[in-house]
């Protein structure tokens, strides 16, 4: 038996051992395979023939190396040097030498005012591979053979800045300017270049000052910035007096309200035009400029859209609610809540549709990259935490504006004060008192606590007057007396009960409820004030004062002590009441002074 299983031990490791030989010579022979493909790269014949060779010390080998090679040569003005970094193979062999540096130059200008280039994000590697990404992007860490710089919009079409990897036959691969982006490089010049009135300043002006800013923008923007005041005054001004000059209350509100709107968005306007077609500003002034402009844009939206349903609110309040607590404006109400909500919701969708326009159009995030990206989602990350509060409220807001659990005025009870739902804001909510006091209360409040809302299904109400008295009062009595006047009160409910309950009682006396039910809380208020008011002169008027609460007191004899003691030691009376001394009453009773008066 030991020997079979010896046998078949050496039969299987005979088999494993080949096996496990043939995987390692597998993955050898794979890895050499690997080792040895060809780089990723775009293949071609030769690379600019007609330069000749390229300068021994321009390393061509990374993007970053190539971009920082053509930077540095363009600035030195050694344009034919730079034009070895352009793919020049769409032109003849024998003009690319005096081409390739009139487009070098001319390249080196578009790029310089209208690509702003973040070095220290465009890969340092041979292979172009992204090794600082999400792993959720799907070219990080794979080889490159084109980067994308930049895009510029030029009518019709946009027009891409490009580095290509390119492998000439028998030669190490280079990154140069993608021929797609040379071919269009006289388009871009056109439509970015020096304007006339550029071309007509003396050469000092237009050298750089610092951070790429020429000499005649730092010049002329203050004088920009100068001509968009005086607009703004302008245009202030000519609202105003148009407003006081037009007929109408309606209509002079409404210019008035316009006239911030309006100047923002014609500033906007008047900005983007100097941008697009009076000046050609470096990518950092025009970027500035252009982020002016749609902040001006979507500030004007939002403030525009704001203000003209500010002025429905408020005609349609002026014509339908005479007083913000008439409890028979409840559609009227309504109608003023759907207004205010439909203002919220407006302006946030102006907000995220304007900010996306904007984002769309400066093209922030591919002119400077994936690491503007990311720090854009860490500031968005940190500011959503320092602004939760905010947004809570905010969405809160959107919450109330659906789901409608108070409306513009409904009378509800908040921290015990009855009050009244005067505003509902993107954060806080306003509440008048009756005393005309004003609550500003969180909008989160509404939507997380529990609270009363005397006036979301029917403003009628029922506010009982509570009173406190004597065991022996005639309970028929009160109730008859009630049951005559309360109906005939002008506040009082029609058809409504006068319903009279004792709902308790204890040692100090009997409570007991009469029920005030009128129209809205404002009447069941005054009705209760005034029944209460009633219901204690008449209690005063009757013949049983006794209906009044009273303390009784049992008052209990102490015996006689043997020989005057109590009397010697300085005690006190036989007969002494328990609380105060106070003198007997009838029955046995002893009453306090306001009964011993009686």
């Amino acid at each position: 038996m030991a020997t079979n299983d010896t046998a078949t031990k050496t039969r299987a490791s005979g088999i494993v051992a080949p096996l496990l030989c043939a995987i390692v010579a597998f993955i050898v022979a794979m890895s050499g395979a690997r080792a040895q493909e060809a780089p990723v790269a775009f293949e071609v014949e030769t690379l600019n023939a007609g330069l000749g060779a390229p300068p021994e010390r321009l390393d061509r080998s990374t993007p970053r190396s190539a971009l920082e090679g053509f930077r540095r040569l363009t600035d030195r003005g050694d344009y034919a040097s730079a034009a070895h970094l352009l793919d020049l193979d769409g032109i003849e062999p024998g003009e690319q030498r005096e081409e390739g540096a009139r487009l070098a130059r001319r390249l080196a200008y578009v790029i310089e005012r209208k690509v702003p280039l973040d070095y220290a994000a465009i890969s340092d590697r041979p292979d172009g591979m992204d090794t600082t990404g999400s792993d959720r992007e799907p070219m990080v860490g794979e080889p490159r053979k084109s980067l994308l710089l930049g895009t510029l919009e030029v009518d019709p079409f946009a027009v891409s800045i490009r580095l290509n990897r390119i492998a000439a036959s028998g030669e190490a691969p280079v990154w140069v300017f993608a021929q797609q982006t040379v071919d269009h490089i006289d388009t871009l010049y056109a439509a970015f270049g020096p304007t006339e009135f550029e071309k007509w300043l003396p050469s000092g002006l237009r050298s750089e000052a610092f951070w790429g800013i020429l000499w005649w923008e730092l010049i002329t923007v203050p004088l920009i910035l100068a001509a968009v005041a005086a607009i703004a005054v302008f245009l202030f001004k000519l609202l105003s007096a148009l407003a006081v000059r037009v007929p109408g209350e309606g209509l002079k509100a409404g210019i008035r309200r316009a006239r911030l709107p309006v100047i923002l968005l014609a500033l906007g306007v008047f900005l983007e035009t100097i941008v697009s077609a009076l000046f050609v500003f470096s990518a950092r002034t025009s970027l500035t400029i252009s982020t002016l402009f749609w902040t001006l844009i979507v500030l004007a939206l939002v403030y525009g859209v704001s203000r003209v349903l500010d002025t429905i609110i408020d005609v349609t309040s002026n014509r339908y609610l005479a007083t913000i607590d008439d409890p028979g404006n409840t559609s009227a109400r309504r109608w003023y809540t759907n207004l205010s909500a439909a203002k919220r919701i407006g302006v946030m969708l102006v907000i995220i549709i304007g900010l996306a326009a904007a984002f769309s159009s400066l093209n922030v995030f591919s002119s400077f990259g994936l690491s503007l990206l990311v720090s854009a989602g860490v500031a968005t990350a940190t500011f959503g935490l320092a602004a939760q509060a905010v947004l809570g409220n905010i969405f809160a807001s959107l919450q109330l504006a659906l789901a409608k659990p108070i409306r513009i005025g409904d009378a509800v009870y908040y921290d015990d004060h009855w009050a009244y739902v005067e505003q509902i804001n993107y954060t806080y909510v306003q509440l008048r008192t009756w005393d005309q006091k004003r609550f500003i209360v969180p909008v989160k409040h509404f939507v997380s606590n529990p609270f009363e809302n005397w006036t979301m299904a029917d403003p009628q109400m029922i506010l009982p007057v509570h009173l406190t008295l004597d065991h022996r009062t005639d309970v028929d009595a009160l109730r008859r007396i009630f049951e005559d006047f309360a109906p005939r009160d002008p506040d009082w409910l029609a058809g409504a009960e006068a319903k009279v309950q004792v709902i308790g009682q204890d040692s100090e006396g009997i409570a007991v409820r009469f029920y005030c039910s009128a129209e809205n809380p404002t009447a069941a208020w005054d009705l209760h004030c005034r029944v209460r008011e009633r219901l204690l002169a008449e209690i005063a008027a009757m013949e049983q004062p006794s209906m009044l609460p009273r303390d009784r007191v049992a008052l209990v004899e102490n015996p006689p002590s043997r020989g005057g003691a109590g009397a010697r030691r300085g005690g006190r009376p036989a007969h002494e009441a328990r609380r105060g001394g106070e003198a007997d009453g009838p029955d046995g009773e002893a009453v306090g002074s306001a009964e011993a008066a009686e």
